[in-house]
């Protein structure tokens, strides 16, 4: 009888210590295929978006004061080209499914894309035609959606972190 006795009080503090253990572990959501993939993706698409963002920042900066002449036309040329690159990678971007794990990150990306997508397009229409204001307007929505980014950009990291553990 002492033995059995030995061996239930063994297993209730076995039982207690290994529930404490649980209690006292980070609490962490395990990453799904759905997350990794999307990181993934994320990761790819953000080197894309970075080196599209310079292009198209100076061709937002390049603007000439008047709207005509040979100046112009190669401001045009250049916003229309650094435009429809950054459209495309900002289409992708928009378009994919956030997993479980980044349901905060995954919303905000998507609004950061859509203000970019309308700066890009505004400064495309002013640019192509010959709207000087316009071209300031895109200007602005450019801001805000650096704004956006920013702010994804700090919660996009916390949130892979958090599934890595």
């Amino acid at each position: 009888m002492k033995i059995s006795r030995i061996k239930l009080i063994a297993a209730a503090l076995t039982v207690g210590l290994s529930l404490s253990t649980v209690a006292l572990a980070p609490a962490y959501a395990e990453a799904t295929q759905a997350d990794i993939d999307y990181s993934t993706q994320v990761s790819q698409l953000s080197q894309t978006f970075a080196s599209d963002t310079a292009d198209w920042g100076a061709a937002l900066a390049g603007a000439p004061t008047l709207a005509f002449g040979s100046k112009w036309k190669a401001y045009k040329a250049k916003v229309t080209k650094s435009s429809d690159k950054f459209l495309v990678t900002i289409k992708k971007l928009k378009a994919l499914t956030p997993g479980p794990g980044f349901t905060k990150s995954g919303p905000m990306l998507v609004t950061a894309m859509g203000f970019y997508e309308s700066a890009v397009t505004a400064l495309k229409t002013g640019a192509t035609k010959n709207d000087v204001k316009a071209v300031a307007k895109a200007g602005k929505v450019a801001a805000q959606a650096t704004t956006a980014f920013l702010a994804w950009s700090k919660v996009y990291p916390a949130e892979v972190a958090a599934l890595n553990g």
